[in-house]
């Protein structure tokens, strides 16, 4: 695609050369037999031109693609894939606006895997990486349109689930629950996650969500893994 755009712009290079060269020739200065000659300056000069302006745009859209590789980078969970803490702290602070702003509830999840340490320990941090990964395909498989999840670091990750009450959020981390225990994660088996869950109250921060989820999560831990705390 961009070979075909640099072809275009050659040309239209040599077409205005030789389209300014004839009209002030032929117009201009009166000429009724114009020599080829007459336009191979010109249309060498267009040719240059034109080559300039490739090789500036190229380097244009090069920076253009490295400065979105920088600004992905920044916000993107290199393994995953999916937003990292500082994209997600974003995300929540912007969904807690406008949840007040729209007087609409908003809920949020942490969830853990259990035991991941002991995969870690007993496969390696390769196939560690993997079961991560898996577990990124399956979160964004079976959460809605509207959720937003992304790794929150380590082995834990968050849900946004905005215009969400929390009877409704409970609900969907159930079913998330019950997705990842039913996965087969190569070559470990079948892996469970601990959830915790809140929503927003009148006077929270994104701090107080994220603290109370994170509360709720351990919780879950402490009662033997494997399922959903809300609170």
């Amino acid at each position: 695609m961009m070979a075909v755009r640099y072809t275009v712009i050659l040309l239209l290079s040599l077409l205005v050369a030789f389209g300014i060269t004839y009209i002030n020739y032929r117009f201009i200065l009166n000429l009724e037999n114009i020599s080829f000659f007459y336009f191979l300056i010109p249309i060498l000069a267009g040719f240059v031109c034109g080559i300039v302006i490739v090789i500036f745009l190229n380097k244009l859209n090069s920076l253009r693609e490295s400065e979105k590789k920088i600004r992905d980078m920044a916000f993107t969970d290199e393994l995953t894939g999916l937003p990292n803490r500082r994209s997600l702290l974003d995300l929540l602070d912007f969904e807690l606006k406008r949840a007040r702003r729209f007087y609409t509830p908003l809920s949020i999840a942490l969830l853990d895997l259990d035991d991941f340490k002991q995969i870690n320990d007993r496969y390696g941090h390769l196939i560690g990486d993997e079961v991560l990964k898996e577990m990124a395909r399956v979160l964004r498989s079976c959460l809605r349109s509207t959720d937003i999840v992304g790794r929150f670091g380590g082995e834990e990750f968050m849900i946004i689930m905005p215009a969400t009450s929390f009877k409704t959020a409970v609900k969907v981390m159930e079913r998330v629950r019950e997705a990842v225990e039913h996965t087969f994660f190569e070559p470990v088996g079948s892996v469970s996650i601990s959830i915790g869950v809140t929503e927003l109250r009148e006077e929270d921060s994104a701090q107080d969500l994220i603290t109370r989820a994170d509360e709720n999560l351990y919780k879950a831990k402490r009662e033997g893994k494997n399922r959903v705390i809300a609170g």
